[in-house]
């Protein structure tokens, strides 16, 4: 074995089982603070165009311009067509925004000439939805942390009452037709999402074209402007294209299977993660293609920890994250296996370094990051990392959190998004 991997693989059997010999705690420095009496600071609003950039302004859809934090992620309010909504975090936003548009390029398709022409001029009933598919105004106003900030606030704790069962969802994704996954395709979006407004139109439009001539583009085509398809789509959705137009979800989740075993993954964990409804089949194939490219030991610790999210946003925020990891491995010093700590799945580089890697919006010192990070710290602490710690995310860290941060020994390093 060479002396490289001889570090790295002791190093991660002292994460995962804890140093061999207890090491006495370090006696406390009389003229250094305690940790508790550290400061808290409120996160400020910042524009929205921040974050979304381009996403920010559309006909169909109004972004509220300014942007709240509960420092870790922002917090975004728009207005639609289909109601009021709050999305929670930059990037599932700009998913959210993208589902709007195809959801008007659809609608705006099926009123065209071309398509009334094909169907003897059948024209599709204007959507309308309940309140159950729209976040209720109010309690969206009234939020002040997104769930990402719960899920870093519960850490390991276990998430009491979720149900993984798909119950018949799993069926209702099988039976998506061809001309349905291939009009998702062509606007670059999930065929699976949970957006209902696009969910619903999505079927409509497959189905009456499912009887008529009119073609998936030559529909498309038709919409003034092309509108449907100047829709940008996500870098790791984009490479998955092919995959999701050409097979059923029935064969996307095969896929996952099989790649996940080879990656040691045990079946009852990977049953976990296919069995939580909030992760469609193409969440499912984007990390599951994220952490082949990875190659990282102890993959199970990402899935496990993965398996356990309680929303939609939660488990695109893990596609996001799985992305990352491959995506800027190789300029993190190479990741080459997963740890758990501080109830999370982290890396370790090549060289023996922790490396915590999250695609934050931008990172205040609040009572749940000092928490957070607290907790992190002392348990590499008592496993005795000496290796060092890396703090890698894609947002702004505050003078104050970078300052306490590197208190406790870490280095902090702004990576790119890969959006």
């Amino acid at each position: 074995m060479a002396p490289m991997q001889i570090v790295v693989t002791a190093f991660v059997l002292a994460l995962l089982c804890g140093p061999v010999i207890a090491q006495p705690a370090a006696e406390p420095n009389p003229k250094t603070p305690p940790a508790s009496a550290a400061p808290l600071e409120i996160p400020k609003p910042a524009a929205a165009a921040k974050f979304l950039g381009a996403a920010l302004t559309s006909p169909n859809y109004t972004v509220r311009p300014i942007a709240r934090s509960d420092g870790l992620m922002r917090i975004f309010e728009v207005e639609t067509p289909y109601g009021q909504f709050q999305f929670d975090g930059a990037e599932f936003a700009k998913l959210r925004l993208r589902e709007i548009d195809a959801t008007v390029a659809l609608e705006k398709m099926s009123t065209s000439e071309a398509f009334a022409q094909s169907f003897g001029n059948q024209v599709l009933a204007p959507l309308k939805f309940s309140m159950d598919f729209i976040a209720n105004p109010a309690d969206a106003m009234n939020r002040s942390a997104s769930g990402i900030q719960n899920f870093f606030d519960r850490g390991s704790a276990a998430m009491a009452g979720q149900k993984f069962e798909r119950d018949n969802a799993l069926d209702s994704l099988l039976g998506v037709s061809d001309a349905q996954r291939q009009l998702a395709v062509e606007l670059k979006v999930d065929p699976y999402t949970d957006f209902a407004p696009l969910q619903d139109r999505l079927h409509q439009v497959a189905a009456a074209m499912a009887g008529g001539s009119l073609t998936v583009r030559g529909g498309l085509a038709a919409v003034t402007g092309g509108v449907g398809l100047a829709i940008s789509a996500t870098s790791g959705l984009q490479g998955a294209m092919d995959t999701l137009r050409d097979k059923t979800a029935a064969q996307v989740l095969a896929e996952v299977r099989t790649t996940l075993s080879s990656l040691g993954v045990p079946d009852d964990t990977t049953d976990r993660l296919i069995g939580n409804r909030y992760y469609t089949p193409t969440f499912l194939l984007l990390i599951a293609r994220s952490l082949q490219q990875l190659q990282a030991q102890n993959t199970a610790a990402f899935v496990d920890r993965a398996a356990d999210v309680n929303s939609y946003g939660l488990a695109y925020f893990n596609v996001c994250r799985a992305e990352l990891l491959a995506a800027r491995s190789a300029e993190l010093g190479g990741l080459v296996a997963f740890a758990v700590v501080g109830g999370h799945a982290v890396n370790i580089a090549r060289d023996g370094k922790a490396v915590i890697l999250f695609p934050l919006d931008d990172l205040a010192w609040t009572d749940v990051t000092r928490r957070t990070f607290l907790k992190a710290n002392a348990e590499l602490r008592q496993r005795n990392s000496t290796g060092g710690v890396m703090l890698a995310t894609t947002g702004l860290v505050t003078p104050l959190a970078a300052a306490e941060i590197q208190k406790l020994g870490w280095k902090i390093v702004n990576i790119k998004p890969i959006r």
